[in-house]
């Protein structure tokens, strides 16, 4: 007969098994309608950048595409998103994207899964579950989970790493978490450029923490080496590779190519009340002839060159960008995707007799939907992380801060640039709904005893 304690845990597992079910089969669910519907709705306009380079690795063996050309895609992104695309291919035949989507959905319901363990780790198997229903009916984690787009495995490769961070800080096996968290969160750098220098940052709460974490010098250089180690070896082997292909000893284009058409042309926008288009044939005229940009190295270089030029003399009008991104990434509820993904030929609109569109019934349910759980979202992870905070211990503290840290890191970093949207609020989601349930944990918590007291009257 089982024990009280076996009764509960068990209890525990069925409900875990039963959420992660529901998010499946939901998934799955939707998926397949909106395939069968249109199949074109799992592709968006960066999605050509993960895909080219698997398909050129499964026909010609590398990733590289025409990589002395100046216009190569070779430095747009880091490789392990194409790997995977590639890997399924291979696997499941070319251009198989149904099943890429069904694994992709696996993959985000293991996230859910680590997330589960994450708040487990952090306080107990009531707040574990609530998390894990959150990010089940989450409306973005399930819109890009079935995407071609980087942002499901990156983001699992995430919230893994920040779990390995909490157990090293937590348990007494530092070297095997350090080795752990700097082999996941390489990974993450290596699906998505944009985590890069959240390694450096983490470093540096782990030297200022240091109390906290090890009362000694030589045991936290141990656990940095090994966090670092793999990050390095990792990194600048992709460097050197990009180095020996094109001239440019970079991870990928984000101080060329991105800083110049993606922010310092929405600097000209706002500074200049240029449309996109405009602001475009300002930057291209401003560029050198393609006669001395004949490299991949020279056009980098040219574009690097203008970008800060353009930024750096108009920084007011680069902060108003950046502002309008803050906007975009906290508080877009991702409309306009989600219009795209489930009606990509009306995107969510009918047109009346008179040719007005109007918004089809279900769009706007989905409006109200996604802001109300924005906004819930931020109110009770204000409530959760203060919580948190007042009943941590000290090292718990540690922890808190840096997963602060960490949404804030990725807020700034990708701000400043005129695609800016709720895509870039995708990798950090897990977070704010990790504080967030424990804040609806509380609450439940007050509530119960509140009714408990008025029983007792």
């Amino acid at each position: 007969m089982l024990q009280p304690n076996s009764q509960s845990q068990l209890k525990y597992l069925l409900l875990l098994i039963t959420i992660l079910t529901i998010a499946t089969t939901s998934r799955m669910g939707i998926f397949s309608q909106v395939y069968n519907l249109s199949p074109i709705s799992v592709q968006q306009n960066d999605t050509r950048r993960y895909e080219e380079p698997a398909l050129h690795l499964l026909e010609h063996g590398t990733l590289a595409i025409n990589p002395m050309s100046p216009q190569t895609t070779t430095l747009s992104t880091t490789p392990v998103y194409s790997l995977f695309i590639a890997g399924v291919y291979k696997t499941f035949g070319l251009n198989n994207r149904y099943t890429l989507i069904i694994l992709q959905i696996i993959v985000s319901v293991l996230s859910i899964l680590i997330l589960y363990f994450l708040a487990q780790q952090l306080w107990n198997q009531q707040v574990a579950l609530i998390a894990a229903t959150l990010m089940t009916i989450e409306p973005l984690q399930i819109l890009y989970s079935q995407i071609i787009l980087s942002e499901t495995l990156f983001s699992f490769f995430l919230i893994s790493s920040l779990l390995a961070l909490v157990k090293l800080i937590t348990s007494q096996k530092e070297y095997k978490w350090a080795l752990t968290f700097g082999i996941i969160i390489t990974l993450a750098t290596m699906t998505r450029p944009i985590s890069y220098y959240l390694v450096l940052c983490i470093i540096l709460g782990l030297i200022i923490f240091k109390p906290h974490i090890t009362q000694t010098w030589p045991k936290l250089f141990i656990i940095l080496a090994l966090i670092l180690t793999p990050f390095l070896l990792t990194t600048t082997a992709w460097k050197t590779r990009n180095a020996d292909l094109t001239g440019i000893y970079a991870l990928n284009n984000a101080m060329s190519e991105t800083m110049l058409y993606w922010k310092a042309k929405g600097v000209l926008q706002i500074s200049e009340s240029l449309s996109e288009e405009q602001a475009q044939q300002k930057i291209i005229k401003k560029l050198p002839p393609l006669a001395e940009m004949n490299t991949p190295k020279k056009r980098a270089d040219a574009e690097s060159m203008l970008a800060k030029e353009i930024i750096l003399g108009d920084f007011k009008s680069y902060l108003k960008l950046s502002v309008i991104g803050l906007k975009a990434i906290i508080l877009g509820p991702g409309l306009a995707s989600q219009a795209m993904y489930y009606d990509n030929k009306n995107k969510g609109e009918i047109a009346t007799a008179n040719n007005d569109k109007q918004h089809k019934p279900w769009y706007i349910a989905l409006i109200a939907y996604g802001i109300a759980f924005v906004l819930f979202s931020y109110i009770l992870f204000a409530t959760g992380y203060l919580y948190a905070v007042k009943r941590a211990t000290q090292q718990h503290r540690v922890i808190h801060v840096l997963m602060l840290g960490s949404i804030v890191y990725f807020i700034l970093i990708s701000t400043g640039h005129i695609a800016t949207d709720s895509r870039m609020r995708v990798p950090i989601i897990p977070v704010i709904l990790l504080y967030a349930s424990y804040g609806v944990y509380n609450l439940l918590e007050a509530l119960k005893s509140r009714n408990i007291r008025k029983n007792k009257r």
